[in-house]
């Protein structure tokens, strides 16, 4: 009797921390955002390959991460030309939800995007944001929102390809004289 007691005990423990921990939704689909977060301001979530242009490759990738850290999660496709510059985060079971390390309402954690390309590769990241997960009662679509991220633009390797090799000419030149 006494086992049973206090293996129960600590599955009820372990189930109210599990249930404690925050979680972010990890979407960028903007008709899910209210327009007028800051100021009356409406932001912008989408990633862009280049200015104005958004990313319109389904082999690109977005992952969550803690800023300067561990990946959060399965990196998700981009919708492509469909959808431009929104990840597919409807595609996974869990609906996008990832844990960041933090209970509920009382701490933030520092995370961040980043993009990927068909091999895994580091194309570029967002800017750091935080988050503080927090659970309304009821709860509110709000909840798990990435309302703190920002949209970036990621260059599209060639373009940092041409880059490096017109900074190497300049050199070259320079170099001559």
């Amino acid at each position: 009797m006494k086992k049973t007691l206090l293996t129960t005990t600590f599955l009820v423990a372990g189930a109210i921390g599990l249930m404690a921990q925050g979680v972010i939704g990890f979407d960028n689909n903007p008709f899910l955002y209210p327009t007028s977060i800051e100021n009356g301001s409406t932001n912008d979530f989408l990633v862009y390959s280049s200015p104005g242009v958004p990313v319109n490759d389904a082999t690109w990738r977005a992952q969550l991460a803690f800023v300067g850290g561990n990946t959060i999660g399965t990196a998700i496709p981009f919708y492509g030309p469909d959808f431009p510059g929104v990840w597919a985060s409807g595609v996974e079971a869990d609906a996008g939800l990832r844990p960041v390390g933090v209970p509920n309402g009382t701490a933030s954690a520092a995370l961040e995007v980043r993009i990927l390309d068909s091999q895994g590769r580091l194309l570029g990241s967002s800017a750091a944001f935080t988050h503080t997960p927090i659970v309304s009662v009821p709860p509110a679509v709000t909840d798990t929102l990435m309302l703190n991220f920002r949209g970036f633009v990621v260059p599209e390797p060639s373009t940092i390809a041409l880059g490096v090799l017109g900074l190497g000419a300049l050199l070259l030149f320079r170099h001559r004289k």
